[in-house]
């Protein structure tokens, strides 16, 4: 049994405290390289020799660090890094090279649908993922495209004059936008929304009852949430844990 859970990304990590209950929230994070942070945080809780932390990483690099700092405390990492430690059936054409936090997504998606409902999961973060779990319960696939800090990162990056923004700040009215920070904004995450739109659009279409849809993910700001959940009808919930309660329940399975 994980005394604590931990989702390692490619800028942040989030730590959260767990029972055989689920989470024990508030969720802390940190920058993905934030030792420090890690250190006061295990201090706060009162952690020492002995704890087991579970841990799942799309970052292979901050993985290693942050298993290295635990053993430097006498602390045990159980890595949750591949689809085999992870319940779920997974009905793709190479099930061993899905991402483990689409995994853990859509294990915990599972836990909040009833029986033969399919659910859809709308992670954003550095990447967007729109993932399908079908009436079966199982990860039947999904889709991948950039995400907003992405986005703002590539219009600065392969321009001459754009300038690179915050794409997960307060959004300025409109659009129009007027001025070019505000037109930067505005375009990337109705460009993002409209993604996610059109592939839930086309992935509900494929099922056979109405499917549950699931926001979750680092990026997904209150403006990104809000224009989703106004454009569809069927039932919506925003869970920025959802992550965090995959691998607690993945993590319970092989305890």
């Amino acid at each position: 049994m994980p005394d604590a859970i931990v989702d390692i990304g490619n800028s942040r990590i989030k730590l959260c405290r767990c029972d055989s209950s689920g989470l024990i929230l508030p969720v802390r994070g940190f920058a993905a390289d934030d030792l420090v942070g890690c250190e006061r945080l295990a201090e706060e809780w009162g952690f020492a020799a002995g704890h087991v932390w579970a841990v799942a990483a799309t970052h292979p690099a901050r993985a290693k660090q942050f298993a290295d700092w635990a053993a430097s405390r006498g602390e045990t990492v159980l890595f949750i890094d591949s689809p085999e430690a992870i319940p779920i059936a997974v009905a793709v054409d190479f099930p061993d090279r899905v991402g483990v936090d689409r995994l853990l997504n859509a294990l915990a998606a599972r836990a909040h649908v009833r029986p033969g409902q399919p659910a859809i999961v709308v992670s954003a973060g550095t990447a967007v993922t729109v993932d399908l779990l079908d009436d079966d319960g199982a990860f039947a696939g999904g889709t991948i495209f950039p995400g907003l800090r992405l986005m703002a990162l590539a219009l600065h990056e392969h321009t001459a004059k754009l300038p690179l923004v915050e794409a997960t700040d307060p959004l300025p009215a409109g659009p129009p936008g007027k001025n070019t920070e505000a037109a930067i904004r505005l375009g990337i995450i109705h460009a993002v929304a409209g993604g996610i739109d059109a592939v839930v659009r086309e992935t509900a279409a494929r099922c056979a009852i109405a499917p549950r849809l699931f926001l979750t993910g680092g990026d997904m700001t209150p403006h990104l949430a809000g224009l989703l959940q106004t454009r569809h009808q069927f039932q919506s919930d925003l869970r920025t844990t959802l992550t965090l309660e995959g691998l607690h329940r993945a993590a319970e399975s092989l305890s």
